[in-house]
This record gives C-alpha cells, sequence and structure tokens, in this order.
C-alpha cells in the first residue's frame, strides 16, 4: 500500500511540475508576443541609479510620437522616423524606414537591438517599457542613472 501511495505522490509531483514549465513556457511566448507590432514612444523618464526616484521626466513632440518602432517576427526592428513640416504643420515621413536585426532572451528579458541593449521592464498588448541598458550618470553621484522609454501601440 505504501508504494502505491508514493508512486501517486511521485506522479502528481511530475504532473504538477510539468504545468508549471508550460505555465513559464506560455508567459515567455505571450511576452515575446506582446511586443511584436508597432509602437509608439510617447515619453522618457530618467530615474536616480540608486534611488529610483524620477530626476526628469518629457513628453515626445508630435512628430516624434508619430514614429513608428516595429518589431517583427522575422526579428527585424523597423524604424520608420516623421518630422515636422514648417510650410504644412503636418508630420511627415523623413527619409526610408531603417532595417536593424533584434534579438530577444526571455530569461533575461533583454532586447538587443543591432547592438543597442534594453530591458524590458513592462509589456502588455498596450504598452512596451524599455530601460536603456547602459545609460549614464547624468546627477553625479557615481551611479548610472535609468532610462525609461514609454511605447505604446
Amino acid at each position: 500500500m505504501k508504494k502505491v501511495y508514493l508512486s501517486l505522490l511521485i506522479l502528481f509531483s511530475l504532473a504538477s511540475c510539468t504545468n508549471d514549465n508550460n505555465d513559464a513556457t506560455e508567459e515567455n511566448k505571450t511576452q515575446s508576443q506582446h511586443f511584436i507590432g508597432k509602437w509608439h514612444r510617447y515619453k522618457t523618464v530618467i530615474l536616480n541609479g540608486k534611488t529610483d526616484i524620477p530626476l526628469n521626466s518629457y513628453d515626445h513632440a508630435k512628430c516624434e510620437i508619430e514614429a513608428i518602432h516595429e518589431f517583427t517576427t522575422g526579428s527585424k526592428y523597423l524604424l520608420t522616423n516623421y518630422v515636422l513640416n514648417s510650410s504644412t504643420q503636418q508630420c511627415q515621413q523623413i527619409g526610408s524606414v531603417e532595417s536593424y536585426p533584434y534579438s530577444y532572451t526571455s530569461s533575461t528579458n533583454l532586447l538587443d537591438i543591432d547592438g543597442e541593449r534594453y530591458y524590458i521592464k513592462h509589456v502588455d498588448s498596450k504598452e512596451l517599457i524599455l530601460q536603456d541598458y547602459e545609460y549614464y550618470d547624468q546627477n553625479g553621484d557615481g551611479t548610472k542613472e535609468k532610462r525609461l522609454d514609454y511605447y505604446k501601440k
């Protein structure tokens, strides 16, 4: 009888581990699927590197917000920039669409866009927050600050 209980206990343990791994895989898959698509950067916040207290925050101008940051399923990052046409007061595309390779490491939430690295601090179906991996010491306290860029779909 003890062997039956022990066998059942082992079976349930294995089943629960399998479910946990499937859930983790689904979460990573969902997260990577969330940042696929077209994004518009609307705000940047600089946080104190020691305390995470905001040092500076600014909203981006209209044509900067219209810029399209697109992550494709084929590991391509496409950037379309816009500038204000002073005669029409409308945003117009400047240059051609830029294309860069990107890679994403789900275990560290590290996003590498053509050698520039970012942490994905948050992503869901409507918002993406990227933290610059290597920012500088803006306030001179010996610790690098954190730059967060906010994007919306």
